[in-house]
C-alpha cells in the first residue's frame, strides 16, 4: 500500500494497489510522512498519481504533514495529482496550502513497502 523510495535527500513517497487516501488506512501514511518531513533539509515528494478520492480525514493528514514539514525546516511536496483530487483541494479552498510538482520517475533506492 505505501512505498518509499530515497534518492539523497529526497523522499518519495507513493500508494500503490488503492485509489483513495481515506479513513481506512490514513493513520500509516500520516505516521510514516510525519516521520520522514522530521528531518531539516529533507524533502518529501507525496506521488498521488493513482489516487482519485480524498476525504477530510486525508486531507487533515496532509495538511498536518505540510505544517510539520514547515516547521521541521523540509519541504512536502504533493505531485502528479490529478484532475479528480486537485478539483477536491479547489473545493476546499486548500489548494494555496500545499506545493505541487510532477515527478519523474529518477533512480531511487526503495527503503519500505508497507502493506
Amino acid at each position: 500500500m505505501l512505498k518509499i523510495a530515497k534518492e539523497e535527500q529526497n523522499y518519495r513517497v507513493e500508494l500503490f494497489q488503492v485509489n483513495r487516501l481515506n479513513t481506512l488506512f490514513s493513520g500509516l501514511v500520516k505516521e510514516q510522512l510525519l516521520e520522514l518531513v522530521e528531518e531539516p533539509g529533507t524533502t518529501v515528494l507525496f506521488n498521488l498519481k493513482d489516487i482519485r478520492f480524498i476525504d477530510t480525514n486525508g486531507f487533515g493528514i496532509l495538511l498536518e504533514v505540510a505544517g510539520r514539514a514547515r516547521e521541521a525546516g523540509s519541504r512536502f511536496i504533493l505531485c502528479n495529482v490529478n484532475d479528480e483530487v486537485r478539483e477536491l483541494l479547489v473545493l476546499m479552498e486548500l489548494e494555496n496550502s500545499f506545493e505541487f510538482a510532477s515527478c519523474e520517475n529518477s533512480r531511487e533506492k526503495i527503503l519500505q513497502v508497507l502493506d
